[in-house]
């Protein structure tokens, strides 16, 4: 079973996919992602509009809006964020796909067990 990486508690191992948007992490399959805030705020955008795919574009749009300064990052930090994300979900089964040349989904879960 999982711990709760802030309390240490025990967490179900039940199938089901557990988000915790205090703490940026994410629960399932027995293990548990600690996710950056950049990390986090991609992963929630694709989670929230899966299996729809979103373009760096978007994700740089939506995830950037809120900025205080004027600067955007380069938007090859879209890339990083999502390597980054990936190695860290690996483990909960969770699969961030990469569409060539158009962007990037989270796949459903029969898809990522095929």
């Amino acid at each position: 079973m999982a711990e709760c990486p802030c309390c240490g508690q025990g967490l179900p191992d039940d199938g089901e996919v557990r988000i915790d948007l205090d703490g940026g992490f994410v629960v399932a399959n027995g293990a548990v992602a600690r996710l950056t805030e950049g990390e986090f705020n991609l992963f929630l955008l694709l989670w929230q509009r899966r299996p729809r795919m979103l373009s760096r574009d978007q994700l740089m749009a939506e995830a950037y809006w809120l900025r205080a300064d004027d600067e955007e990052p380069e938007i090859k930090i879209i890339d990083v964020l999502i390597c980054k994300a990936r190695k860290k979900l690996g483990p909960t089964g969770i699969a961030i796909d990469t569409v060539w040349g158009r962007g990037y989904r989270i796949l459903p879960k029969a898809e990522v067990e095929a």
